[in-house]
């Protein structure tokens, strides 16, 4: 345990269960590459079977075109890390609903995960609107039976229900992770002021 994780930024508040559609908020003093600053969006919580979500706040620097080149479009589609599994998989989420992309599974406020692939190919070949409507995403973070309740339990994560549309489908790193904090109000205002490297404080 290093000089981080016996600080103020610790606060030991009860967090309700993840539900599909919740997004975990990283503390500020997890430092793991894949989790630094992250906004988790849970896919599927049934910890019988171990859980599985997607870091939706990180930015690869890449566009889909560039794993992707054989999709025809002028528009530049960001990429977002999803976790440290399966990172030569593709994942997405968005706002058409299964009328567009059939077999979509609902997170909540009108937000959708995968479907089929071939209509939402489709849908961006015809020109229609991309930004705030897809997300897409490479890899997944998935945790073994027990794991993330025991995450949760140390207070690695927030639970952020019910955290909306404008999180889950936003562009953008830190601001994101930033806007998901100030949802808990004053008590978690503290962890806004903690440095993203804390060697520069």
């Amino acid at each position: 345990m290093n000089e981080w994780d016996q600080d103020i930024y610790h606060l030991n508040d009860e967090q309700p269960l993840p539900e599909r559609g919740s997004l975990l908020v990283a503390k500020p003093t997890v430092g793991d590459f894949f989790f630094k600053r992250s906004l988790v969006l849970i896919v599927d919580p049934d910890e019988n079977e171990g859980a599985m979500g997607v870091v939706v706040n990180h930015y690869t620097g890449y566009n889909l075109r560039d794993i992707m080149p054989e999709i025809e479009t002028v528009e530049e589609i960001p990429l977002y890390l999803g976790g440290p599994v399966g990172t030569q998989m593709l994942f997405f989420m968005h706002t058409l609903g299964p009328d567009v992309i059939p077999d979509a599974v609902a997170l909540g406020d009108g937000v959708y995960f995968g479907g089929q692939f071939s209509a939402v190919k489709q849908y961006i070949e015809l020109g229609a609107p991309v930004e705030g409507h897809i997300k897409f995403i490479v890899g997944y973070s998935g945790w073994s039976k027990g794991q993330l309740t025991s995450e949760i339990a140390r207070h690695d994560w927030a639970v952020l229900n019910n955290g909306g549309r404008g999180l889950m489908m936003g562009e953008g790193d830190d601001n994101l992770w930033r806007e998901a904090v100030s949802r808990f109000g004053d008590r978690y205002r503290l962890w806004l002021h903690m440095p993203s490297d804390p060697a520069c404080n």
